[in-house]
């Protein structure tokens, strides 16, 4: 059921390989929250690339997931659902079966090739686009699809005849056996021919990134990461690509199965979908690609967004609230807590106690809203839930490493404060270790500011003597308890910063009185 002063939309990708759905839910002020997504494997390119239209049998299969999904839509509170097709619908003999039968269960769109490019890239990196020149490869069922974007700008985009299912399908090599070293190479050299405009138009826009994204590039990132030591699914090299292909394509269909990170349902294409990837990145000049678990549906929500007039939502903000707000947060405590910790940042930062980056502060900003979103899970242990929930929630805007840093800072507000050689920060070098704490400390002191989340701190003073740092606390209300508490914080104070903390009440501009602290 849709929350008040929310909206509800369902998103279905009907690919060539898979269809896809994403229930997204859109809160005043965010880029939406998905609460709900499934996917269902069709197959609609195995047909269609050895015969050349769509069989009918897998038609009345598409017809019912998509009935199903848009069915599955509406119960959840949607008013609207948006079905887009791709590839296979495009090419298919029989397209005009195929969306007739769609038709009866979704007004289901069939989108050209430049158009799934942009939307896949909308997903990937949000509505602001990458900071740095990034080419983006997404390699679907039927198409590949290539984007240059900086910024919010992209540079270069097209849609390549291109596939896993299509290479799988429509060469006429049997992969469900081994995959000869000549056969291997012809589907390379299919590769060169449909990507020459493409590569001479990557290297001559050049990137200092590259992203990769869709079910194939997921599967071989995990494969990869299955052999290395650090077992990390987030990137993959073009060497390991190219060790792990020369393992899987002398493997048949059965031996595929015992490949660690490869699921069933993918074994029969991947070795078509890594000889696109290989070649890509040969071409492209790729040594290292990061992998992203975003794609076409969730640009199908952005531009939701953006056809509704959102144009100028900033996106990390966006995907913060977007998440608060599925996590039921304390909306006023949570931005009492944002303004005090970012006085706190600033006022420390201007006294020249610390020259932490406005990167940080704001990663800062976004801890200090999430910090208490674990509570949806457990009271108890919140700042580690809320951790978890951070780390795995893929926002849009931040990278896995912003993540993980923020994640810390929320863990940290909370109970026990680790020394920089604590276990939690034992793959992060250690000049951003102390940023991680200090930003953490400055969350817990904003915390406790608000301890009793009435918002009654309404300003703070700063300054520094003889060794010590005076906190001056505004309130207005007796801020002794709050004051009292900052007190157990001058350990961890003084051994980040080498200064005694001493907080202490400050009457607001123009009282009388002052707001009285009661002696501990």
């Amino acid at each position: 059921m849709t929350t008040e002063g929310s909206e509800t939309v369902g998103f279905i990708d009907v690919g060539t390989n898979s269809i896809h759905l994403l229930v997204a839910r859109f809160f005043d002020g965010s880029v939406g929250t998905p609460v709900f997504q499934d996917k269902e494997t069709v197959r609609l390119g195995q047909s269609l690339y050895s015969t050349g239209s769509i069989d009918p049998g897998i038609i009345s299969k598409s017809a019912l997931v998509v009935s199903r999904f848009a069915r599955i839509s509406r119960e959840m509170g949607a008013d609207r659902v948006v079905a887009y097709a791709t590839c296979a619908a495009r090419e298919a003999s029989n397209s005009r079966e195929l969306m007739s039968a769609l038709s009866g269960a979704a007004d289901v769109q069939v989108i050209p090739g430049t158009e799934e490019a942009r939307l896949t890239a909308l997903g990937v990196f949000g509505t602001s686009g990458p900071s740095e020149r990034t080419v983006l490869i997404d390699i679907g069922g039927g198409s590949t699809e290539v984007v240059v974007a900086e910024g919010g700008a992209n540079l270069f985009i097209d849609s390549l005849a291109m596939g896993a299912v299509r290479y799988a399908y429509g060469l006429g090599v049997d992969n469900t056996l081994a995959v000869s070293d000549r056969d291997y190479s012809e589907m390379r050299r299919n590769v060169d021919v449909s990507s020459y405009r493409a590569s001479s138009a990557v290297r001559s826009l050049g990137f200092t990134r590259a992203v990769g994204s869709s079910g194939t590039l997921i599967a071989l990132a995990e494969m990869c990461a299955a052999i290395r030591p650090d077992g990390d699914p987030s990137y993959m090299t073009r060497s390991e690509l190219s060790a792990l292909m020369r393992d899987v394509r002398s493997r048949d269909l059965r031996g595929r199965h015992s490949v660690p990170g490869l699921g069933r349902g993918r074994a029969d294409i991947i070795v078509a979908g890594g000889a696109i990837a290989e070649e890509l990145m040969t071409l492209f000049g790729i040594e290292r690609m990061e992998i992203s678990t975003r794609g076409l549906k969730q640009g199908m929500q952005a531009d939701h967004l953006l056809s509704r007039g959102y144009t100028m939502f900033e996106t990390r903000d966006a995907s913060v609230r977007a998440l608060a707000c599925r996590c039921h947060y304390d909306r006023k405590h949570a931005e009492a807590v944002r303004v005090n910790g970012l006085r706190i940042f600033d006022m420390t930062r201007g006294l020249g106690l610390h020259g932490m980056s406005d990167g940080m502060r704001s990663l800062l900003a976004s801890a200090c809203t999430l910090h208490d979103i674990g509570e949806f899970v457990n009271y108890t242990n919140h700042h580690v839930m809320s951790q978890m929930i951070i780390e795995s929630s893929d926002m849009v805007g931040f990278t896995c490493t912003e993540l993980h840093h923020m994640g810390l800072m929320v863990r940290l507000h909370h109970k026990r404060f680790p020394g920089p050689k604590d276990p939690l920060f034992s793959d992060i070098p250690r000049p951003v270790v102390d940023d991680i704490r200090r930003c953490a400390l400055f969350l817990r002191m904003a915390d406790v500011l608000d301890r009793h989340r009435t918002s009654t701190v309404t300003d703070l003073t700063m300054a520094v003597s003889d060794g010590t740092l005076v906190l001056g606390v505004v309130s207005s209300e007796d801020p002794s308890m709050e004051i009292w508490r900052l007190g157990r914080l001058r350990g961890d104070f003084r051994k980040l910063f080498g200064l005694e903390l001493q907080p202490e009440p400050v009457p607001a501009s123009g009282d009388d009185g002052v707001a009285r602290c009661q002696p501990i």
